[in-house]
């Protein structure tokens, strides 16, 4: 198993570093960055596998996950696909909005920030607690390039690691952009990764070259909120998403493509986002559970079978702006 992750360095992208099977040691990597990586994967084979192998030894210094950016810390694209159709589902039944055209046959496709990831420690700042701040659990995966029209039966070959992150969202924000026709831009705030991206070849019975197929569990403020199954409920796959974004141009090596939310048809499965349950609690006529506020904590993390961590845990702290900049004052 292949993991990898980005140590603060002087530059904005980190520095590449290969991380032992505990994840409590690591190796300077075979080249700078994580994105230099992953342009170059097919050719670093046996340079990675002797990193490993040195790991496996015992050999390494230890690591501080403080130390630690997201994966990538910026990429050239990031896009996700409405993976989980329960998530949509849930939540326009909630407000009595129908489903979009195409729903559950044709992937709904959106492309987003990526300019600056929040590491697995980093807090998020929040501007307006009346936003409705929301977390959103979400496997992606990393590209190698992609030639445009690939299909779908060849765009798993096309997959190189696979990483965890938080997929913010701002829901009180969404309403006013979605009403201008354009897809929503400042609903988004920033987007927080767990601290590895591992390679494809080494998560074994955990990935089918379509699927992660794992337990993802999330937590607000120490609270349970899901343990939710990533390979159930799936009305699509990764490289149903990868075919349909490269339908009319090709991905960049290193782009991220998301899974959107986690979501399991039986609600005792719990929620990988608030405005799942809201939307429940909407239904059933009870009132609906706050959003985040300053003060809060986020913690999402993906374990295999045998409870391993896959991926290491982000833990993200909310911190109200205004009080922030009055502490400073």
């Amino acid at each position: 198993m292949t993991r990898l992750a980005s140590v603060r360095s002087n530059s904005r992208d980190g520095r590449l570093v290969v991380v032992s099977r505990d994840g409590r040691r690591y190796l300077p990597g075979p080249v700078p960055t994580m994105q230099v990586a992953f342009e170059q994967l097919d050719q670093l084979g046996r340079r990675l596998s002797a990193i490993v192998a040195a790991l496996d030894a015992g050999e390494g210094e230890l690591l501080d996950n403080a130390t630690l950016m997201a994966p990538l810390p910026r990429a050239f694209q990031y896009c996700e696909g409405s993976t989980y159709l329960s998530h949509m589902e849930r939540n326009r039944a909630a407000r009595n909005a129908p489903l979009p055209p195409g729903h559950g046959t044709d992937p709904a496709v959106l492309q987003g920030h990526s300019d600056r990831f929040l590491g697995c420690r980093e807090p998020l700042l929040l501007g307006d607690p009346e936003w409705g701040l929301d977390l959103e659990a979400t496997v992606a995966v990393i590209v190698g390039d992609v030639p445009m029209g690939v299909s779908a039966a060849d765009a798993s070959a096309c997959i190189r690691a696979v990483v965890l992150l938080n997929d913010m969202t701002l829901r009180n924000v969404i309403p006013g952009e979605y009403a201008k026709g354009t897809g929503f831009f400042q609903a988004k705030p920033q987007r927080a990764f767990a601290p590895l991206a591992v390679t494809t070849d080494g998560l074994g019975a955990a990935w089918d070259g379509r699927l992660l197929d794992a337990e993802v569990r999330t937590w607000a403020n120490g609270e349970l909120l899901g343990t939710l199954r990533t390979a159930v409920d799936t009305a699509f796959d990764f490289p149903d998403i990868i075919a349909y974004a490269a339908r009319t141009r090709p991905l960049a090596a290193g782009t991220i493509v998301g899974s959107g939310t986690i979501s399991n048809r039986d609600p005792s499965a719990g929620f990988g986002c608030l405005a799942e349950k809201r939307a429940l609690e909407i239904l059933g006529g009870q009132p609906p559970s706050r959003y985040l506020q300053g003060g809060d904590t986020v913690r999402i993390e993906a374990f295999a079978a045998d409870g391993m961590s896959l991926f290491g845990a982000m833990e993200t702290r909310i911190i109200d702006a205004a009080a922030d900049r009055q502490s400073r004052l």
